[in-house]
């Protein structure tokens, strides 16, 4: 069994595959598997999927510069391809998980890729049966600059501990930036609701919430890339990202409303949804404010620190006031 299951979901990034697989291949840590999930792309990452898993087979890779890897590379790394109908970034992480057969699980998407330590600095960052291990990322242009998010790690504490102070990082929920343990996953009955996107949103802070032991490494694993193209930008992406989120709290608040001590954590969720939601521009922020009042959601506003008073008082009083002050 690896120890590690890198599962990378594909969809149309042919001009970033290349180097996210070979950024896997290049890891100094060889205890891994990769998992392609190729998701009905169409432009021609279907191909480089099995290309990939065909020279595997053969102990060699070749790679996009057409220059060929040494075999010791390619040493005890196993690379299996899923093709699937167009599905969405949900499904294929839910069946890359299905197909995992390692201890943890980390997440990779396909135009992103790790620094060349970074499965080396997740290894020496487990614990026996550690649930979820945090690392950090760096956002990438298209121009070369690079914005670094220098994050304090933390030892590792329950779940309802760990939450407050990863809150307090740049990025919370991405589900990338986080190793999960596959019995504790499996164990939960964990899935990414499929057909929405923002399901991060949905599902990490609960995946946090039900975790016995949490740790945080302050090391940079993960490349961030910036682009428009991807399935975060665009015109309607606002509109369709605060209705699946509104989709997903509608499960995940019940559920963790039933873990003692969870508050904090359904807070940030309610939270975060109306502060997002701002995006929308104010009149459909206010539509949105008020559906998701009626839905019992401002129950759940509990600030736990002077710092967040403010803002939850205007949630419950002024949703005007707090539209104006917090638009983002």
């Amino acid at each position: 069994m690896p120890k590690t299951s890198v599962i990378i979901p594909v969809y149309n990034v042919k001009d970033y595959l290349y180097q996210c697989v070979d950024s896997v291949l290049s890891q100094d840590f060889r205890d891994f598997e990769i998992i392609l999930v190729d998701d009905g792309s169409t432009d021609g990452s279907s191909d480089i999927c099995d290309r990939y898993a065909k020279n595997q087979a053969q102990s060699s890779i070749i790679s996009h510069n057409n220059k060929k890897v040494k075999d010791n590379l390619a040493e005890a790394v196993e690379i299996r391809v899923i093709h699937q109908k167009n599905q969405g970034l949900s499904s294929a992480r839910n069946a890359g998980v299905r197909e995992a057969k390692s201890e943890y699980l980390v997440f990779l998407d396909g135009d992103d890729y790790f620094e060349e330590t970074a499965l080396s600095a997740i290894s020496r960052g487990l614990e026996p049966e550690l649930d979820v291990l945090r690392y950090q990322a760096q956002e990438v242009f298209d121009d070369g600059r690079e914005m670094r998010y220098e994050e304090t790690g933390f030892v590792t504490t329950t779940g309802l501990e760990a939450f407050p102070k990863l809150a307090k990082y740049h990025y919370t929920e991405n589900a990338w930036l986080y190793a999960y343990r596959r019995e504790f996953w499996q164990r939960n009955h964990f899935h990414y609701a499929e057909g929405c996107i923002a399901e991060d949103l949905g599902l990490t802070p609960l995946i946090i919430a039900k975790a016995k032991s949490v740790k945080a490494i302050s090391d940079i694993c993960y490349n961030y890339r910036q682009r428009t193209g991807s399935i975060m930008h665009g015109a309607g992406k606002n509109e369709q990202r605060t209705r699946d989120i509104l989709k997903q709290l509608q499960k995940t608040l019940p559920e963790v409303a039933k873990i003692s001590g969870g508050k904090e954590i359904s807070h940030y969720l309610v939270v975060s949804y109306l502060t997002e939601a701002t995006n929308l521009g104010k009149e459909r922020f206010l539509e949105t404010y008020h559906k998701a009042k009626a839905e019992g959601f401002l129950k759940y506003i509990y600030p736990s620190s002077l710092r967040a008073f403010p803002r939850s008082i205007l949630l419950k009083l002024s949703p005007k006031l707090f539209y104006r002050i917090y638009k983002v």
